[in-house]
């Protein structure tokens, strides 16, 4: 109801606002009445993920499906409302993750076979990261001083960019060698469990950034690894190798943590783009090549507290509105108040995941916990970005902003939780399969 509501309102406002002119205008409000059949095509391919639900997860915490239908079908409005050209691609690719979820939960029921296999996921997770460092269609640079992002393009209606991907693929390595590497490890190579896979996550998060130049991505693969480390209890899980203190994890955390630091400021003195991204957080007023991140500022200045209304926008004066500026267009047209509906859906999401990882057991809490933290650092990162609190990196805002393969690596996820948690809330006397690493 939220979202149908929402596509009326914009098709409404688009035919009242004055930024496009009479034909423009006109042209524009029955371009987005005509791709109306597209909103009707997503409505009812969530109503089947819901009863794929219900048969083959009836224990799991279905809020999850809500707040993600929720942010997919904002998402689809606002980037038809941008480009009604996109609407057809966005709903594929809406489409596409609402059925990967259903896939997921099918899948789900194997989760310990992808985890004993972490060579695999990892030689996948390498194969993504080759095919996004060579382009294989259009080039389409994300700004004067950002890295290109390499899309590769499969016919009309799908563009796919593969870090979207790779990022979850190398949490689900590291969270299968985490489990696996103890049995074939010694204690001495393998100090505590979670070594090798966030090790090894750690090699990926160093190949994002300096094979794809993607900061973001490269922050989000390292802390969704380590975060873990973090998190994890004093119980053995049906380890090997017994656990650490946490006062001896933090200090290793913390050593990690500030050679990380130090490496990625060795890399951005050496590539160029990467310390014009820090320059231009500091100061985007310096030249030209600063002006994507003022014109947001401008847009979201002029939104105020309630917005200038669903249509009535200017996202044209942005740059990548669809992408990395979505955020922007939101805080114009719904204001502060929607930008902040906007960030507490992402809180709930991500609170719901770390409820999930609290309740599972083994390697499956790990899973959990670091499949919460990849989406909810993707969010971060993407709005952090538009608003200046962080310099603007490659990221777009996860099932909101315009994207088939991330929409998909995202969904993964979203239906990994609601897998684990539907095996966490079964009831007693059922059937329940004994997560990787417990005895």
């Amino acid at each position: 109801m939220v979202v149908c509501t929402a596509f009326a309102v914009t098709a409404l406002g688009v035919e009242h606002s004055s930024v496009w002119g009479d034909a423009g205008r006109r042209g524009t409000a029955e371009s987005l009445w005509g791709i109306a059949g597209w909103l009707a095509a997503v409505v009812a391919c969530g109503a089947v993920v819901r009863v794929a639900i219900k048969r083959w997860a009836p224990n799991s915490n279905e809020i999850l499906l809500g707040i993600v239908g929720l942010l997919m079908g904002i998402g689809w409005v606002f980037v038809a409302r941008i480009d009604s050209l996109l609407a057809s691609e966005q709903a594929v690719a809406v489409l596409l993750g609402l059925a990967v979820i259903a896939g997921t939960l099918v899948a789900g029921r194997h989760i310990d076979w992808f985890l004993s296999r972490p060579g695999a996921c990892g030689l996948v997770a390498a194969l993504l990261l080759a095919a996004g460092s060579f382009s294989g269609g259009a080039n389409v640079s994300a700004g004067a001083y950002e890295a290109p992002r390499q899309w590769l393009n499969f016919g009309s209606l799908l563009s796919v960019q593969p870090y979207g991907l790779a990022k979850i693929v190398v949490v689900i390595a590291a969270c299968g060698l985490t489990a696996t590497a103890p049995r074939w490890l010694s204690d001495r190579l393998v100090p505590h469990r979670h070594a090798a896979g966030a090790s090894a996550a750690a090699v990926g998060a160093w190949a994002l950034l300096i094979i794809g130049g993607d900061l973001a991505s490269s922050v989000i693969v390292f802390a969704a690894a380590w975060l873990p480390l973090w998190l994890d209890g004093d119980d053995l899980v049906g380890s090997d190798i017994p656990t650490v203190p946490r006062s001896t994890r933090a200090r290793a955390l913390h050593w990690v943590i500030a050679t990380y630091v130090v490496g990625v400021g060795v890399v951005a003195t050496v590539y160029d783009r990467l310390s014009a991204q820090i320059r231009y957080w500091l100061n985007p007023w310096i030249d030209a090549e600063g002006a994507t991140v003022v014109d947001a500022a401008f847009a979201i200045g002029d939104g105020g507290l309630s917005g200038v209304g669903l249509g009535l926008g200017a996202p044209q004066h942005l740059h990548e509105p669809h992408s990395d500026f979505i955020f922007a267009v939101i805080a114009e047209e719904l204001g502060i108040l929607g930008a902040a509906a906007l960030l507490v859906a992402f809180m709930l999401l991500v609170g719901v995941g770390a409820g999930i990882a609290q309740r599972a057991r083994g390697t499956h809490r790990l899973v959990a916990a670091a499949v919460a933290s990849v989406i909810g650092l993707q969010a971060f990162f993407a709005i952090a970005g538009v608003l200046r609190l962080l310099p603007h990196t490659v990221g777009a805002l996860p099932f909101v902003a315009y994207g088939q393969l991330a929409m998909i690596g995202n969904c993964i996820a979203v239906g990994l939780l609601l897998a684990i948690s539907n095996a966490s809330n079964s009831p007693r006397g059922e059937p329940l399969h004994v997560p990787l690493g417990d005895p």
